[in-house]
């Protein structure tokens, strides 16, 4: 009964949001007609999602090699991850497709812990972070003269854009941290009320990733390759529409601060909630309409992420919500 009122809650907010920006003017979906005769922008766009969805299965194959000795074909991760983003994308939050995940991989390597596999899709997804914060802050420290001089609104932002960046290399400090520093905090992770032996498996299974240094770096370094094709996929289908011209480097330094804010699970696919966020940004360089650029990409992205309806009801084996449901409350519950 809870989950169902926070299912709802959430289609509500999306709702909401999406009715306002349409009444005060903000949103047009008339653009998405008009974008289809504005050459082969959207036939690159859709390719490049689909590019990145296939690739990012190679990185939770590396993820989850760490600790298991299964050979977890290709395909077969390809199926699961995009089983998993249909459900992502079509219900209100992230999680239960995650989850969903998981009971295909386990299918794949019944050995490999519950924990580890929790941890292994915590980590992908922290570790596709860690790619728009790598190119976030690079870009804001190259550019750093070219984009402050653009408004106060753009310097304020590079300076968050920075600090950000300055967190990401402290993860990672945190990932190579000594052994003698992980077993302090293990000890007092332990300590913890009720949840104290979960976080304790938890942590362990994030050092067991950390102590593996070259998976880890190959893992970020796709992830900023990852993260450049879907900034590519964005700008193909919504840089006609600009009005003004907008670099692509100048893109990188405030289009990741939206994609951040639309990864957390407070509707399907960020709707609502993104279109808000990219119309903010793009005020910041004096550009209207970030709300329909956004509203571009998101039905471009929706669209590409449908498709993972095919191979979870034609691929064989299906696992319902009610088992992922059932595996995600045995993982964060007492």
């Amino acid at each position: 009964m809870r989950d169902s009122l926070k299912m709802a809650l959430k289609v509500i907010l999306a709702v909401a949001i999406v009715t306002w920006l349409l009444k005060s003017g903000k949103l047009d979906f008339s653009l998405i007609g008009q974008s289809f005769q504005q050459g082969y922008g959207w036939l690159f766009c859709l390719i490049l999602l689909v590019l990145q969805d296939m690739i990012s299965a190679v990185r939770w194959k590396w993820l989850l090699k760490v600790n298991s000795d299964a050979k977890f074909p290709f395909l077969a991760l390809i199926r699961v991850t995009w089983i998993g983003l249909f459900f992502n994308s079509f219900l209100p939050g992230a999680v239960t497709g995650d989850f969903i995940k998981l009971l295909y991989v386990r299918d794949l390597d019944p050995k490999i812990s519950k924990t580890y596999l929790v941890t292994s899709v915590l980590m992908d997804r922290i570790l596709g972070l860690m790619g728009l914060l790598v190119i976030l802050g690079l870009a804001s420290a190259l550019y750093y003269n070219e984009i402050i001089i653009l408004s106060p609104k753009m310097a304020n932002l590079i300076h968050f854009n920075l600090l950000l960046f300055a967190g990401a290399i402290v993860f990672i400090g945190f990932l190579f941290s000594p052994r003698s520093f992980q077993e302090k905090i293990l000890n007092l992770s332990q300590m913890v009320p009720v949840l104290g032996t979960k976080i304790h498996n938890t942590l362990m299974s994030v050092w067991i990733i950390g102590e593996n240094k070259a998976v880890l770096f190959k893992c970020i370094a796709l992830s900023v390759f990852l993260q450049t094709i879907n900034f590519g996929a964005f700008y193909m289908i919504s840089s006609p529409f600009y009005g003004a011209e907008i670099p692509f480097k100048y893109i990188i330094t405030f289009i990741p601060i939206g994609f951040m804010a639309t990864a957390v699970p407070i509707s399907p696919a960020g709707l609502g909630v993104g279109h808000v966020i990219f119309d903010k940004l793009f005020s910041f360089v004096g550009v209207a309409g970030g709300a329909n650029f956004f509203n571009l990409y998101f039905v471009a992205l929706v669209f590409i992420n449908s498709f993972g309806f095919l191979p979870y009801v034609f691929g064989g084996k299906q696992h319902s919500l009610k088992e992922a449901e059932d595996f995600e409350s045995a993982q964060t519950n007492p």
